[in-house]
């Protein structure tokens, strides 16, 4: 008992706790899509912005994002949630994203599918990102990574 005590108490109040999100909403918002974070990285102007709401009670991602490629004659070949993965690791595709122009850039808003129990977990731990994909790096142009 006294063990667990001194466990207890010594953990930091600011430690995420994987059962309080789960029964709570989790934003990311301000993610930043850029080539910087694809692995390996990739050298492209181009950048984005992507927010993730996650509704705990539905188990439903809804985002809002706006793209820009970094050459104006790309064509966005696709857009993707992925996991499980850190940031220094690649991973499949868990969840495609359609409606997105097919243009070097644009802005898009839309729903997914709800998740799996597993797959909240990892997107809860962090280990999920969102990939664009485009002519020049059709294995990936801009990437933000899930963090909260």
């Amino acid at each position: 008992m006294l063990l667990l005590g001194t466990f207890m108490t010594a953990c930091d109040e600011d430690d995420i706790n994987l059962d309080d999100l789960l029964n709570n909403d989790v934003n990311f918002e301000g993610v930043q899509l850029k080539g910087a974070n694809e692995v390996p990285m990739v050298q492209s102007d181009g950048f984005g912005l992507i927010n993730v709401y996650y509704n705990s009670k539905t188990r439903i991602i809804t985002y809002d994002l706006a793209w820009t490629l970094g050459n104006s004659d790309d064509q966005t070949l696709g857009m993707h949630f992925h996991g499980p993965a850190t940031p220094q690791q690649n991973a499949g595709v868990i969840i495609h994203v359609k409606g997105f122009t097919s243009s070097s850039t644009g802005s898009l808003t839309g729903s997914t599918r709800a998740l799996t129990k597993e797959e909240e977990k990892q997107l809860l731990n962090g280990l999920w990102y969102f990939n664009i994909h485009s002519s020049t790096h059709p294995g990936g142009e801009l990437r933000g990574n899930l963090i909260h």
